[in-house]
């Protein structure tokens, strides 16, 4: 299991944030993602596509301060149709989809992601994935690590969004 933490922020101007990014962060190139979420009587998961590649993924989400910090459970599948029937014996059933396309970018330990996600218009992810085996301190350095690098960019700790992608497109549950 992984440790994911992640904040968020709405971008008005991507193509400034951009190159105020660029100074600081290397170009990793594009990505199409496309997550369909599936619910059922313990919860949710997600299944994304991206590259051909299929991965599921189970969070366990909490929020502090605009700053996620996820446990995830993740496995890739091989055969689409096989497991969506697995799922659906399971009592699982699709719930939403979403499409998040843009750039991909690396800043040290940090991944940035700048893109749009479906309707919502364009957002900038900040991430740090640690392995559970890491130092017991290791949370609290990767969010200073993030808020570190908004206040490298300028960026008021203010405009950290708050909601989850499911929020903002008005899904709930869990």
């Amino acid at each position: 299991m992984a440790r994911e933490i992640e904040l968020k922020i709405r971008l008005d101007d991507p193509d400034t944030f951009r190159q105020h990014l660029q100074v600081q962060a290397r170009l990793e190139g594009p990505y199409h993602k496309i997550d369909t979420y599936f619910r059922g009587a313990e919860g949710s998961f997600r299944l994304r596509e991206a590259s051909g590649i299929l991965v599921v993924c189970r969070k366990e989400k909490t929020l502090v301060g605009g700053i996620e910090v996820n446990r995830e459970i993740e496995f890739g599948v091989d055969d689409l149709e096989a497991f969506q029937a697995f799922a659906g014996t399971l009592g699982y059933k699709q719930w939403y989809r979403k499409e998040k396309r843009g750039e991909a970018w690396r800043w040290g330990e940090i991944l940035v992601e700048v893109g749009t996600v479906s309707d919502l218009g364009w957002f900038a992810e900040f991430e740090i994935v640690l392995d559970d085996a890491d130092a017991p301190g290791a949370v609290k350095n990767a969010q200073r690590a993030l808020l570190e690098a908004l206040d490298s960019l300028g960026i008021s700790h203010d405009r950290l969004e708050s909601k989850t992608y499911s929020q903002l497109l008005g899904h709930r549950g869990r």
